[in-house]
């Protein structure tokens, strides 16, 4: 399972505490406390709270930990259950007034989780089974507000523990986001309540998103234009600079490399160089080609859904531009891109007649 490392800068903290109804807390916890930014918010809401919190950094805990030396603390993997029977913190089954997480958001392709929420069972992205576990340390009366990646609300992967959750627990978006607030991170986010009653969502009837990302993989070539390999293979080989106003140009050599094959539907796009929405192409079911590391592909089994992805990156073009970085040559990473996909695609549903 992927864990992040982004912590909850203070405006987003505060932000998030803004919208809690309640006049006095007295105890309140955070599952995935990280530098403690969200607890900091809500002893400044109300001083003398009693802070508790839990992270599966160590580093993270013990620095914490010394610059609160009233909150109790624990490290340990929250999802893991025989661990936390074990823990100081839950081994009286505490139940908690509030609960704040901004829990782990990276869950890509066909990563899922078990958990269940009474006696069903659900898969669902690692933050949506953070926030689901989290319910079961909460007091009858209780509410829990958290920071999600907006993917989570419009995602097929989701979608029946999010209408459970709705249901039972008068689970509510408060605000959507599309501010940056997560330094190397690109997410989208929503702000959330659950079991507060007294909360609106702002938002319904959220459509879902059609392209099935559990099927999509992301990878980069494998040839190096300092070794091309001499003998010669089937397939032509594409570089950065073979890709022009989405287009194949120039295609020369045939170096065999079996590795660094890939075969449509799939979107090609520059690993280095600046970007630009016109060095991206498609390739067709049918087409075999090799890659040079300075590409990476986008690879689908149905072409339809690879045509509305294209669509989409055209049409936010700047978003993708962004996660080019670098002080020389600009570049993106294959993580970085995955993220991209997991966190920002999710919240759009394009509409099957764009891929035509």
């Amino acid at each position: 399972m992927s864990k992040d490392s982004f912590y909850t800068p203070k405006i987003l903290a505060d932000k998030l505490i803004g919208y809690v109804n309640k006049l006095e807390i007295k105890e309140v916890v955070d599952f995935c406390v990280g530098d403690g930014e969200l607890l900091r918010a809500a002893e400044s809401r109300w001083p003398g709270v009693k802070c508790f919190g839990t992270d599966i950094s160590d580093i993270a805990v013990h620095t914490t930990i010394s610059k609160h030396h009233k909150w109790k603390l624990s490290t340990l993997d929250f999802l893991d259950r025989s661990a936390k029977k074990k823990d100081k913190i839950f081994k009286t089954n505490k139940k908690f007034q509030l609960v704040l997480l901004n829990p782990p958001f990276s869950c890509f392709g066909a990563e899922t989780n078990e958990i269940y929420l009474g006696e069903e069972k659900f898969l669902a992205s690692t933050a949506m089974t953070f926030l689901t576990e989290a319910l079961t340390h909460l007091k009858a009366d209780g509410c829990l507000y958290a920071i999600l990646p907006s993917s989570v609300a419009y995602a097929q992967k989701d979608e029946k523990l999010w209408n459970a959750l709705e249901k039972q627990y008068n689970l509510c978006i408060l605000e959507e986001s599309s501010v940056r607030y997560f330094k190397g991170c690109s997410p989208r986010i929503i702000l959330v309540s659950l079991n507060d009653f007294q909360q609106n969502s702002k938002y319904r009837n959220i459509p879902r998103i059609s392209l099935d990302l559990n099927k999509v993989s992301v990878f980069r070539g494998k040839i190096s234009m300092n070794l091309i390999p001499k003998e010669i293979g089937d397939y032509f080989m594409i570089h950065s600079t073979n890709i022009r106003n989405h287009r194949l140009t120039g295609l020369s050599i045939k170096p065999k490399n079996h590795l660094a094959e890939v075969t449509g539907p799939a979107i090609l796009i520059p690993r280095v160089g600046n970007p630009n929405s016109t060095k991206i192409c498609l390739i067709e079911k049918s087409e075999t080609y090799v890659l040079s590391d300075c590409v990476m592909a986008i690879k689908f089994e149905d072409i339809r859904e690879a045509k509305i992805l294209f669509r989409y990156l055209q049409d936010n073009w700047q978003m993708v531009a962004d996660l080019y970085t670098g002080t020389g040559a600009r570049y993106i990473t294959v993580e970085k891109l995955k993220q991209f996909l997991n966190l920002d695609l999710l919240d759009f549903n394009y509409p099957s007649s764009l891929a035509i």
